[in-house]
């Protein structure tokens, strides 16, 4: 069985290294590095986006694709996912899964701003943890820091105490990481909550969901072969910051001309 990872960059890296230690099958990583970041864009321009990626999927054999992207999960597939002929793991029944397993009551929750906007999350959250209160946060800053290999120091520090400080005044017990860069943000996080709240990851409820959707798959072993839409040297600088490891060669594949801006 061959899988799809899609997300704007290395965000997606956070659910990929949850999924390559569990299942067996292949696994084709894209990227699309030619629009990150996501949260920027129009619902319209990421539903576009997103259907050019899932042609390519498709043209690599794929049988099913996760959508380790947040913004995609909550801005475009509620609005196309009845037309797509693969099937879907998305970003948000992880995090609903993620956040009911933390039994927290006050859930304040990082994202992009084509997250937030979305309501998605929010509403998605508030069902699923009835008694509990949700306090979304658009935190624009981190996904090009993240795209850059910066994952520790004052610009980080400075970014997450503004995105943290209206979330802690609302006294939450959990952070829920909204955006599949923000992992990769773990160490400056934990410090700055100060065990104040608990930080809520869905990677791994994300891999759990696969699994138990495409059981065939599960044991150890998977191949990854790794696709960008831009600068694919860039991806690998970036990717062996973050994950401290070296990616094999990644390969380009180039957006369609009108796509490219």
């Amino acid at each position: 069985m061959t899988i799809g990872v899609y997300d704007s960059g290395v965000g997606g890296l956070s659910v990929w290294r949850e999924l390559r230690s569990r299942v067996s099958g292949h696994l084709i990583y894209f990227g699309d590095t030619a629009h990150v970041p996501f949260g920027e864009k129009t619902p319209e321009q990421l539903s576009r986006y997103f259907a050019d990626s899932l042609a390519f999927f498709e043209s690599r054999g794929c049988n099913s694709v996760v959508v380790a992207c947040n913004t995609t999960s909550a801005a475009v597939l509620p609005r196309i996912r009845h037309l797509v002929k693969l099937p879907l793991i998305d970003m948000i029944e992880g995090a609903k899964r993620a956040a009911a397993a933390a039994r927290v009551k006050r859930l304040g929750v990082i994202a992009t701003k084509a997250t937030v906007n979305s309501g998605v999350y929010q509403r998605a959250l508030e069902e699923s943890l009835p008694g509990s209160r949700v306090f979304m946060q658009a935190a624009p800053e981190l996904v090009p820091l993240v795209e850059a290999g910066e994952i520790t120091g004052p610009r980080v520090k400075r970014a997450l105490e503004k995105y943290l400080e209206p979330l802690m005044a609302e006294e939450i017990d959990g952070l829920l990481l909204g955006c599949t860069h923000y992992p990769f943000l773990e160490e400056p996080l934990t410090e700055l909550l100060a065990g104040r709240a608990v930080l809520i990851d869905p990677a791994l409820a994300v891999t759990r969901l696969a699994l138990e959707a495409w059981p065939q798959v599960q044991g150890s072993g998977a191949t990854t072969e790794f696709w960008v839409s831009s600068d694919p040297e860039k991806f690998e600088a970036a990717a062996k910051l973050i994950l401290k490891e070296e990616l094999p060669p990644v390969n380009l594949r180039r957006p369609p001309e009108e796509d490219i801006r």
